[in-house]
């Protein structure tokens, strides 16, 4: 399956995703003193892009979280939260009014991409685990 289907696939599936109460609390609990630290120091533009990029990664674990006991899938998202800081720290934010379209789909991009990122890694993870187990299970030795 190439991997645009697979994309496709799993964004079917989070369309059906219904967060809890408490999954929604949670994600507010995270994002609010973000806002807060920003706005204490001066730099409140930033507390909009933080708040999606947050929200939007609380919603990947949320969405995959039966990957939750692989370290891959913990060392994938931390990678894509550190890609996000330069997009926050060296884009010219502004305090101005943006309409919540263009903010939900700069959201549903970002969804998307960090969803790709995951289905990337995971399916070199389990291609190499696939060439292993049928390298080892054959007694296939490399030519010396």
């Amino acid at each position: 399956m190439s991997q645009m289907n697979e994309l496709k696939r799993e964004i079917q599936e989070a369309k059906k995703l219904h967060l809890s109460w408490r999954t929604r609390l949670f994600i507010f609990i995270i994002g609010a003193p973000t806002v807060f630290l920003f706005g204490i120091y001066g730099r409140l533009e930033l507390a909009m892009p933080l708040i999606i990029i947050v929200g939007m990664h609380g919603l990947v674990i949320y969405f995959k979280w039966k990957l939750r006991q692989h370290a891959w899938f913990w060392i994938a998202m931390a990678v894509s939260a550190a890609l996000h800081v330069p997009l926050i720290l060296f884009v010219p934010w502004h305090t101005r009014w943006v309409p919540a379209l263009a903010l939900t789909v700069i959201a549903t991009a970002d969804f998307c991409l960090i969803l790709w990122i995951l289905l990337v890694v995971e399916r070199l993870i389990e291609g190499r685990r696939l060439l292993k187990d049928v390298g080892g299970s054959r007694g296939f030795q490399p030519p010396e």
